[in-house]
């Protein structure tokens, strides 16, 4: 599904540029559940984001399901990204001044998706995270754990081949976490190709396949037993 080869980023610093990161390969499979670690720093986030096309590396070759997406650009990066990828990030990332239904809605704004086509696919997507009970409710009165189920609705919405998770425990309690990872089990286990990253061995266990970035490169020291090194 996804081929990443020879993927190097580079940002500016004081002494020139920073490696953040190192010539990374890394095949993913349709359906696989992927758990990247690594320190703060390492680059994990960054990876992350090249993944989402939120970021672009500044070498190497990027291939989604056979689509170059390096060549892409403007109107067609953009639309490739909202139809292929789904995204929830650790601070939820959700407008305050609307409603659940509201809020998960926005990603279709940009499809040519009927009013009678957006209803069910949001009854779908609370359905799948238990908050269909919430449509109307703003946002603004929903717990942590509720939030963080809401960015998980709105980040299927349009039926992404690949769900992009970027510390989705890190605000919420133990219960809410806990609650929040058998959302991604259940998604994984109906065909949906997952990534997480997190620093948190326990959250990273839910994964299939564990890798650990340190410095920018795959590290050969494994976090615990599950971990592969890929690349």
């Amino acid at each position: 599904m996804i081929q990443l080869q020879n993927i190097t980023k580079q940002v500016p610093d004081s002494n020139g540029n920073l490696d953040v990161l190192k010539s990374i390969d890394l095949s993913i499979s349709s359906g696989e559940f992927l758990s990247i670690m690594g320190p703060s720093g390492s680059g994990k986030s960054t990876l992350l984001n090249i993944l989402g096309l939120l970021d672009e590396p500044t070498s190497g070759q990027y291939l989604f399901e056979g689509t170059d997406v390096r060549k892409l650009s403007g109107r067609s990066l953009a639309q490739f990204r909202n139809s292929k990828i789904g995204f929830v990030f650790q601070s939820f990332m959700l407008i305050p001044r609307l409603s659940v239904r509201e809020n998960i809605e926005v990603p279709m704004l940009y499809t040519r998706c009927g009013l009678k086509e957006r209803k069910r696919r949001a009854e779908k997507a609370l359905e799948q995270v238990g908050l269909i009970h919430k449509a109307k409710e703003p946002v603004i009165n929903l717990s942590g754990g509720q939030k963080q189920k809401v960015a998980i609705a709105r980040s299927i919405i349009n039926e992404p081949d690949l769900l992009l998770a970027d510390e989705p425990s890190g605000n919420l309690d133990a219960a809410s976490k806990e609650d929040i990872l058998r959302i991604f089990e259940s998604l994984n286990q109906m065909g949906k190709t997952i990534v997480m990253v997190t620093h948190d061995p326990e959250v990273a266990q839910i994964g299939k396949r564990i890798l650990t970035l340190k410095n920018g490169e795959w590290s050969a020291t494994p976090a615990f037993a599950k971990t592969e090194v890929t690349g």
